[in-house]
Order: C-alpha cells, then structure tokens, then sequence
C-alpha cells in the first residue's frame, strides 16, 4: 500500500463492535492490546479475546482506538512531532537522540541494559507519574498486567516476557483508582493503540489526558504463550516453564536459560509456528510513537539501545542520566546500521501482509 494513501476515517454511527468483531477479531488481526477492554465498560475479555457483553447502538469508541482498524501515521507523526519521517532515511522512525545505556542499579529481572526500569522508576520518584502500568508474570511465565505504584514493583515486573498480553487493561484500574499522570511501558500496537486515545479527534472523554508518559520496546513479533510453552519449551527444550530464568532473543537464536544457567535454543526462523497471529499485520519494530523507545537491538550485551522521540522523552532521560540514574555510550554506526535494517524488514512483511489479507485501513 502507498505510504500517501488516504483512509476514511469511519464515523462512530457507522462502525462499532460489530465491525470490530468482523474486521479485526474474526480474521485474527488483533494484537489483543486490551485498549478497547480498558476504555469501555461493554467490552470484556473472554477465551483470551475482547467481548461484548451489553450492546450499545451508539458507541463506536472501540473502533475508532483499535490499532488495527485505521492507523494514519504520517498525521499522527505531524500531530506528535511536528512532520512525518522521511521513509528512506528514518526506518526506525523520527527520534532526537539514540545511544546505548545502562542503569546503574540493573535489577537481577532486568533484560540488557535495564534501561525501561530505571526510566519508569525515576519518572515516578521524580513525580512526572505517580503510577505505572507495566506486565509482570506468574511462575509459570503467564502475562499479568499491573499498576505500580512503588520503585519495587517497577522493578519487579522487569524482563522482557515475550508472550501476548492484554496490558493496556490495567489503564482502567490505574484510572478507576484516580492515579492522574500514568506512566505505561509496552509494545509498539500497544503505544499506537494509546496514541490513538490521546490524538484522536472525538467527543468523549475517557481519561486520554492522564495517560503521562509512554515508554515503548523494540518488537519484532511476539509469541502465543500455549504454543510457545506447549510446543517449544515443554515440547522441544523438555522444560517446565516454571524451570526458565529468563528468555532472550540474541544473534538470531531463541533461548530459554533455565534456573541452572544452561541455554536451551533454536533459530529464531524455528519459533514461527509459536509466533501470535495478530503480529502479522504490524510495521513497527522500534515504537515508533512512543516519548522514549528501548530495545536490545544494535547495542552490546548487558546495555540497551535508546531512541528518545517527544519533549516528554528527552526530558526524562536527560534527567535520568544527570541525576545517574543511567549511563550512556555512543552507539556504533554497525549496531544502529542493524536496527534499522531489522526495522525495514517488519516494515516490508507488513507490506507483503497487508496485501495478502487486505489490511486497507491500516497505514504505514
């Protein structure tokens, strides 16, 4: 699809959850975000999808902020940044600085530099949140989305978990508990879901001004967590879940570590039969319309590549890094060259996607 193609944006009388369940749920497009279960008190989560369970004629909020209904970046990167990135030249999107970074107090949980942590636990002891949304798990590795309200339960939901999770559902806790400057790490369908709430153009309120901050990852796909579980780390490693000390994707394997030290691993081309289907009609890589986006990607083992895009995001890293909090090292023109030809690929099977199922409304 061209980049400059517009889409009609639909009205509210026009598409509501009928079209959602047609357009999105049914043909297992979902990324399963949880926007559309946090922001209306009709919508449910059931058999790990959104339900409705009291039908209103008149609403159609839950189209309007699904990712993967329409998705106009080039207006939303103008309301945002104040111009649209250049295709060729930006793949990971518009950012003001990138480097490589580590906290100075990296939790034993953290993945690579510990960088998205320590960011959400200085923006709340510094008072720029008073909570934040982040995913934590079960024993078993199961997702599980909270609000923190405390350093150590920032801390305590580190690493990287690597399966689907609904974590924008939280959002409704955080608001009903009447926290005003939330703080929210999460994937990139996760930050375009919440960036729709905060631009959009509509009539409603539902709290969009308290969402505060916005920390994205790096995410090439994600992983379905019975697949994953049942047929590679149960199926293939001969693992107990509970037995896994952390995941990680690193020079193209998949590894599981299990609680003795030993790396359990394939090649990140065997892990697509465990790969969430609702990943597939997703372009980006890097977060693209976060205030301050983190991955492992370009730089060295135990730092974190940083990109900071908004005002809000520069702020708060340079406040991180002057109060010690983190510390920085340039960022090698191989590693950066290497994000962004990882973000060129989930752009161009986007493509391919998009052609192949018909993904008319969601824009690059």
């Amino acid at each position: 699809m061209a980049a400059k193609e517009k889409y009609a944006e639909p009205t509210y009388l026009e598409c509501g959850f009928g079209e959602l369940e047609y357009k999105v749920i049914a043909p297992q497009i979902c990324c399963r975000c949880g926007t559309c279960e946090a922001l209306c008190p009709r919508i449910e989560h059931k058999n790990d999808k959104p339900a409705l369970v009291n039908y209103d004629p008149l609403c159609g909020l839950c189209f309007a902020y699904c990712p993967r209904t329409f998705l106009d970046m080039s207006e939303m990167e103008s309301e945002l940044f104040g111009r649209t990135r250049n295709a060729n030249d930006e793949p990971l999107g518009i950012f003001t600085k990138a480097v490589s970074a580590q906290s100075r107090a990296r939790q034993d949980k953290a993945q690579d530099g510990g960088v998205a942590t320590a960011l959400l636990v200085h923006a709340l002891e510094s008072g720029a949140i008073d909570c934040a949304v982040v995913t934590a798990r079960d024993d078993e590795w199961r997702t599980v989305a909270r609000v923190a309200t405390t350093a150590d339960e920032i801390k305590d939901a580190a690493g990287t978990k690597y399966t689907i999770s609904n974590s924008v559902f939280a959002l409704k806790d955080a608001m009903e508990s009447g926290y005003q400057k939330i703080g929210f790490v999460g994937t990139p369908c996760q930050i375009q879901a919440l960036r729709k709430v905060q631009l959009l153009k509509e009539p409603y309120e539902v709290g969009q001004k308290r969402i505060a901050l916005l920390v994205g990852l790096f995410c090439m796909e994600n992983f379905d967590y019975n697949e994953l579980m049942d047929g590679l780390v149960k199926g293939r490693f001969g693992l107990n879940p509970k037995d896994v000390a952390r995941f990680e994707i690193k020079k193209g394997m998949f590894r599981a570590i299990d609680k003795a030290g030993k790396a359990h691993e394939v090649k990140i081309e065997e892990t697509d039969a465990y790969t969430f289907k609702g990943c597939g009609p997703c372009f980006d890589f890097a977060s693209e319309l976060a205030d301050i986006s983190v991955g492992s990607v370009g730089s060295s083992d135990g730092w974190s590549t940083v990109l900071t895009r908004t005002n809000l995001g520069e702020r708060l890293y340079a406040s991180a890094l002057a109060a010690g909090v983190v510390q920085e090292k340039a960022i090698s023109e191989k590693g950066l060259a290497l994000a962004k030809r990882l973000a060129g690929n989930k752009a161009l099977r986007f493509e391919s996607k998009s052609q192949e199922m018909n993904l008319s409304g969601i824009l690059r």
